[in-house]
């Protein structure tokens, strides 16, 4: 007979599998499944394990009906939960294959067995390593640690193109922060006196420096309105007169970081703070009919250069 004390956990493992009204699990055969299985099976043992179980927040419920009653489990994620995260997860393609399926499973236990999702096929990274990377590094923040790595881009031919001519970064990290299904470090560069977004699929043998170093004040809702897709760079306050079709759009992007002021019937205008980016100035070109840079004059200097070098490769004929 196997010992009283593992009771409650094999008794939750049996009850897993039945997570509704619709599956039951009557006492007797729970009796049988745990006799097999070489544990205690008579009822008082079992009512003792079942109210351990509640009083660490297992929701054990038992269903009477006129011909049949018995326990369920409640799972502790529904079907809406599962389906978020489980598409969520989905979505995230800086993690490999493998990762996804693994927490999927995870989440699996955590649901109900008949829930019956369609998981999407989406186009993941080939690395294997994401989800050890950001435990290391969560490691690195909670105890000031550095870390040092090397980070690469992919050619035409999707071959590895190493920056720095493969020499290692070493920087600090400050938060591990996600857009669009990438996931990105917050790393702090002594040398720059700047924070950078880095992402973690393209970092590759990620080390600890096991040596606290003194950290600075660090804010990542601050640090990210300053970096629009994860471009950072310097915050400025710029000012944009955009057509009122714009205003959803505008606040999706820019969400309550911003001030708008002279609404009129036609156009309004919005100040916000954000650095001047590759992917602001692209942002900017997309809505060029609808959008006018008004300040700084920074900013429509480089706007006014990426229009001429349109209109000049392009009266030149093909490339």
């Amino acid at each position: 007979m196997k010992n009283t004390n593992a009771l409650p956990s094999q008794i939750l493992e049996i009850l897993r599998q039945y997570p509704d009204q619709e599956h039951l699990i009557s006492m007797p055969e729970l009796q049988a499944i745990l006799e097999s299985e070489g544990f205690p099976s008579n009822r008082r043992t079992i009512y003792r394990a079942i109210e351990i179980l509640r009083e660490y927040n297992y929701d054990i419920r038992y269903e009477f009906h006129k011909f049949y009653s018995g326990y369920y489990l409640v799972p502790y994620f529904d079907e809406a939960e599962h389906f978020i995260l489980s598409d969520y997860l989905s979505q995230i393609t800086s993690l490999s294959n493998k990762e996804v399926t693994t927490l999927q499973n995870k989440i699996q236990t955590l649901s109900s067995p008949y829930h019956s999702l369609k998981r999407k096929s989406n186009s993941h990274t080939s690395n294997q390593d994401i989800l050890s990377n950001i435990k290391l590094i969560l490691h690195a923040i909670k105890h000031s640690y550095q870390i040092s790595f090397y980070y690469f881009d992919y050619t035409i031919s999707k071959e590895k193109k190493y920056r720095k001519n493969k020499k290692r970064y070493i920087s600090t990290p400050y938060a591990v922060t996600s857009y669009e299904g990438k996931y990105y470090c917050v790393l702090y560069s002594e040398k720059y006196q700047s924070f950078t977004n880095y992402r973690i699929d393209k970092m590759e043998t990620v080390r600890l420096i096991e040596q606290p170093v003194e950290t600075i004040a660090f804010n990542l809702d601050d640090h990210l309105q300053t970096s629009m897709k994860m471009y950072a760079g310097k915050a400025e306050t710029i000012t944009i007169k955009c057509t009122t079709d714009m205003a959803s759009i505008i606040q999706d992007e820019f969400g309550s970081h911003m001030i708008i002021s002279e609404v009129k019937d036609n156009s309004f205008t919005v100040s916000l703070k954000t650095a001047i980016t590759p992917t602001l100035l692209s942002w900017l070109l997309l809505f060029y009919n609808r959008v006018t840079v008004l300040q700084p004059a920074e900013l429509k200097e480089k706007l006014l250069t990426i229009a001429n070098t349109v209109i000049d490769t392009y009266s030149k004929g093909t490339l």
